[in-house]
């Protein structure tokens, strides 16, 4: 993330120098289920640490600093199947009322297969997520405050780009990393006749898990926004 950035003179010509900020963020990403397909909730740990080395851009005068960018999941869970959501609402909001997370997390949901009626859960709970409709198109839109539709290739490929280039990065200690290991051996890329990429698990697998990565990683690796969700605790008790 880039802060304000300053010019200054290097052998006559004027250059222009673009600081780094630390970065050190909390995302939840829920993706909700429906009848046959449970719901998973991950927590990702972003952090970015400005180095001491700049990269250098002759063309148009510009040095950047560089950073070290990680996003780390701490927390990965698949709630068990037939779980009610009003109790799927409340165990996203005892996390959230735990440290570190009490200090700031932003909500990511997947509304795509349940609509808003179980979002605006979260809505009537006191948080304020952002909602995400997951389309077959090419295209990120925001048709509405907090509500997104975000194209599932971009989401799965973002994850597997960042899982290649050693930026995504999972806790040891993860309940369901097992699952989760399943469910990428699982998950197949698919090319149409018109070059377009789809991404699916296979037949009587599940995606949940890494669907609730996705859209949290989504989320994350975007500018962060002035509000983040907050949790109230024993809003069913």
């Amino acid at each position: 993330m880039d802060v304000m950035s300053e010019t200054y003179r290097y052998h006559g010509e004027q250059w222009r120098r673009i600081p780094a900020q630390a970065s050190d963020r909390f995302v939840m990403g829920v993706d909700l289920g429906q009848s046959n397909d449970p719901t998973a909730i991950s927590v990702i740990h972003h952090s970015v640490t400005p180095l001491d080395d700049w990269e250098l851009n002759r063309s148009i005068r510009e040095t950047r600093q560089k950073v070290k960018e990680h996003f780390d999941v701490r927390h990965l869970e698949r709630v068990p199947l037939g779980t009610p959501y009003p109790q799927i609402v409340q165990r996203v909001a005892d996390l959230l009322g735990r440290p570190p997370l009490r200090d700031g997390c932003d909500l990511v949901v997947d509304e795509t297969g349940v609509g808003r009626a179980v979002s605006d859960i979260f809505e009537t709970a006191g948080m304020r997520p952002q909602r995400v409709a997951i389309t077959a198109g090419s295209e990120i839109t925001n048709p509405d405050n907090r509500r997104w539709h975000v194209p599932k290739g971009l989401l799965i490929s973002t994850v597997d780009a960042m899982l290649h280039v050693g930026e995504l990065r999972f806790a040891a200690n993860l309940t369901d990393a097992g699952a989760l290991a399943e469910e990428l051996k699982d998950f197949r890329r698919k090319v149409s006749e018109a070059g377009r990429a789809t991404y699916n698990a296979r037949t009587g697998k599940h995606d949940d898990l890494i669907l609730s990565i996705a859209i949290a990683l989504w989320w994350a690796r975007r500018p962060p926004v002035r509000f983040a969700a907050s949790a109230m605790v024993g809003l069913y008790d």
